[in-house]
């Protein structure tokens, strides 16, 4: 025991020198500074630094002064403070806080602030005392009391209904709490308010007269209703036209409407809204839903009279007369609901194509109307009898458009000896226009002026001189109101306006019969040509041709103003459209020996021309054959060089003009440009034929060019004409142009069905047109103003 004692009091010895003994060796703070680095760089030691450099400290670390200051806090401190008072970087501060909230379900991270459950306990109790004081409390003003996101604080106090906070959620508005009290009190008070209405009311009504809650009051109806506590319904749902219906006003109004129905079999939208019915449509459908109903734009209608109508419509089909629908229809049709109906009752007889609808009411059988059509045949057969033999002026449009019948008398003869009467006819009738004959400078002039209006209505090489030509040979037969006085006597009871409105479809008709009709008694008549006859169609032949070729050439020198680019482009627009038309002359003059000529030589196509100079004797074909290539080619020298040799193939002789007739030629084209320029107002062709008027006017040569070379034509006129007029036609220029590109996204965004698009569209539409309507008048006094000062010159 005794020694014991000993060796402990020399253990107690030893620790006592060994506490107060001076160390041999002791580490430098910077060696300790960088042995913990090294620790921390082979990841066996896990601490951070702080911001001063101070001090290291672990991360279990950090997450325990995080849990003690959210403590201290009462439950919710944002990351930044908490990295104030760490005096450690966010990013260690916001790593252990989401850690944090990861471990602990009871801690949240929510928008940069740590917030566990205690703090929000404490909230619904603040929220539960505001609730019960309020009665009402909207999840909105909670967010801005407490600065926290709608969706976490509408599950967290969710979460504690029941059991913190006595109240409810709204299922159809998760924004606001109500209180069982508040609840039961407005029950009772739209309970007893509906319960008073006798009459239909608007529900937005009772929200703005007696402040109830829209979505407590909706809520609350319907469960009113359909515990069948409210006599009535409820009308147009959870919206604004919302309408409820007490079920004494719905009987009585339920028996005006079977009645109205069964007594008129209709039914007016406008009545049932003036009625109390919001939307018609739908109480219809849902009423009689068994029914067979037609609806309208503003009304539907019974089966019974949709019958009533197909039966009129089929009888006067059957009978081939005309019907009138609208006796039988209510006067609250409109004439939208009236055109519905009837083509619906068309369709359901499936007479569409054997009936026709007049005057929007008047059903008309096409056999009536074809019965109507063999009225004026009689009427006809004389009046072209008559056209044939008092108009001279149609022979001659006749033999135009048909040239084949001009050499019956001469195919029998061999090429040489026709040839050589060829030439010395056309020497003997330059004998006579050089002793200053005037019916050939007369012929000339009329020529001259159907090439000019061709020439300027051939715009962008779209052909619309085809058009005028054949519009110009059609000699018509009656106007509408001799068509309408020609009816009255024939057909009765009928009334005026249906008459005016049938004359109108019969116009187009008639006029093509009428064609056929003179066509067919002019060939009968000529049939056997007399050679006076013959040599007279010849020489007017000779000179529209020549007057053709003389006009080429002066749009040729024309073109001679404008770029190489710009030439082609003229060129070719030429080719395609007066040099094809000389050369079609030229190949139907010959066709007309192989029986192969057509009436109008312009129809020629490309195929037919080559089937046709395929047959031809070589001679002929050959230079013919370098005259049809010469049209797909880029330039006019070439066309003019064959056309020559071609027409002395054909027993033609060109001549060309002399400085007056070429002055001739100029006034003549320009003032076919300027009558079409006073009747258009299209300002498209507005634009084209001023700039070729100016151009004309100032350079003193005639110019055919396509629509696509008006920027250039205008940009030639650059220093011819004054800059002021030079702006304008710029402005004109890019006010057309906006407008061909807005018509042109217009269709297809129609086509796209982009409504919004398209009315944006059509507002700009708008807009440009008028901006070309108020400039139109302007652009063409720019011609007559050159046309003074080109006379004071």
């Amino acid at each position: 025991m005794a020694a014991d004692w000993e060796e402990i009091r020399r253990l107690a010895a030893d620790f006592h020198r060994a506490q107060f003994a001076e160390s041999v060796q002791r580490l430098s703070e910077r060696n300790c500074i960088e042995i913990i680095a090294k620790l921390i760089q082979d990841k066996k030691l896990d601490v951070v630094h702080t911001l001063d450099g101070k001090e290291y400290i672990t991360p279990a670390q950090i997450s325990r002064e995080i849990r003690d200051e959210l403590y201290v806090h009462g439950g919710r401190i944002n990351i930044v403070d908490l990295q104030q008072i760490l005096n450690v970087d966010w990013v260690h501060v916001e790593n252990r806080a989401s850690d944090i909230a990861k471990s602990d379900k009871s801690v949240q991270l929510v928008l940069g602030q740590v917030i566990d459950d205690m703090y929000l306990n404490r909230l619904a109790e603040e929220v539960n005392d505001k609730l019960q004081e309020a009665g009402l409390m909207s999840i909105a003003e909670l967010c801005k009391s407490y600065d926290l996101p709608g969706d976490f604080l509408t599950e967290e106090l969710s979460k504690r209904l029941g059991k913190i906070i006595q109240g409810e959620m709204d299922q159809y508005n998760r924004g606001v709490i109500f209180t069982p009290a508040f609840v039961a009190r407005h029950k009772a008070r739209i309970r007893g308010l509906f319960s008073a209405i006798t009459r239909p009311t608007p529900v937005s009504s009772m929200i703005g007269a007696f402040g109830f809650q829209e979505h407590l009051l909706y809520s609350v109806l319907e469960e009113l209703v359909n515990t069948g506590r409210l006599k009535g319904t409820v009308v147009g749902g959870r919206q604004d036209k919302a309408v409820y219906i007490p079920d004494i006003y719905s009987k009585t109004q339920n028996a005006w409407v079977d009645s109205f129905l069964q007594q008129n079999g209709y039914l007016e939208f406008d009545a049932l809204v003036r009625l109390g019915i919001p939307e018609p449509s739908s109480y219809i459908k849902k009423r009689f839903k068994s029914s067979k109903l037609l609806f309208l734009r503003a009304a539907c209608v019974g089966q019974a009279l949709v019958d009533q109508v197909e039966a009129s419509v089929e009888e006067a089909v059957n009978s081939a007369t005309w019907t009138d629908i609208q006796p039988i229809l209510p006067s609250c049709l409109s004439m939208e609901d009236v055109g519905i109906l009837i083509n619906q009752a068309m369709r359901n007889t499936n007479v569409q194509s054997s009936a026709r609808v007049l005057g929007g009411t008047v059903v008309v059988s096409e056999k009536f109307i074809s019965s109507c059509l063999s009225l004026f045949d009689e009427a006809m057969q004389q009046k072209a009898e008559k056209e044939v033999k008092n108009n001279p002026v149609f022979l001659i449009t006749e033999e135009d458009l048909k040239p084949s019948s001009l050499l019956t008398e001469s195919s029998a003869l061999s090429k040489k000896e026709k040839k050589e009467a060829e030439r010395r006819k056309k020497a003997t009738e330059g004998s006579v226009k050089a002793g200053g004959g005037g019916n050939a400078r007369e012929i000339r002039i009329r020529k001259t002026k159907k090439k000019g209006r061709k020439d300027e209505d051939s715009d962008d090489e779209t052909g619309p001189s085809q058009q005028n030509r054949n519009k110009q040979t059609e000699v018509p037969f009656m106007n509408q109101k001799e068509i309408v006085a020609a009816l009255e006597q024939q057909v009765s009871d009928c009334p005026e306006e249906i008459l005016s409105e049938l004359a109108e479809h019969l116009v187009r008709p008639l006029t093509k019969s009428y064609q056929e009709v003179l066509r067919s008694v002019f060939m009968s008549s000529t049939s056997s040509p007399l050679g006076a006859s013959k040599k007279k169609s010849m020489k007017d032949l000779q000179e529209e041709i020549t007057n053709l070729y003389n006009n080429i050439r002066l749009f040729e020198k024309g073109g001679k103003f404008f770029s190489d680019e710009t030439q082609v482009l003229i060129a070719k627009h030429a080719l395609k459209t007066v040099c094809t038309d000389v050369t079609n002359i030229l190949v139907n003059f010959l066709a007309a020996d192989l029986m192969m000529s057509v009436e109008n030589p312009s129809a020629i196509t490309n195929e037919v021309r080559v089937k046709i100079l395929g047959k031809l004797s070589e001679e002929t074909k050959g230079p013919l054959m370098k005259l049809h290539n010469c049209l797909n080619g880029k330039t006019i020298e070439d066309f003019l060089t064959n056309i020559e040799i071609c027409a002395e193939v054909c027993g033609f002789m060109l001549k060309k003009g002399d400085k007056k007739k070429e002055r001739q030629a100029l006034f003549l084209h320009r003032q076919a440009l300027t009558e079409q320029l006073k009747e258009t107002e299209d300002p498209a062709l507005v634009l084209h034929l001023t700039c070729v008027l100016l151009f004309q006017a100032s350079t003193q040569c005639m110019l055919h060019a396509p629509g696509r070379c008006v920027p250039q034509i205008i940009g030639t006129l650059t220093g011819r004409i004054p800059t002021e007029k030079q702006q304008l036609l710029s402005t004109y220029q890019s006010l057309v142009v906006k407008q061909l590109v807005s018509q042109s996204q217009g269709r297809k965004q129609v086509e796209e069905a982009e409504a919004d698009k398209a009315e944006e569209q059509d507002e700009e539409a708008r807009s440009i047109r008028t901006q070309l309507m108020s400039l139109t008048p302007q652009i063409k006094e720019l011609v007559s103003q050159r046309k003074m000062s080109v006379t004071e010159e």
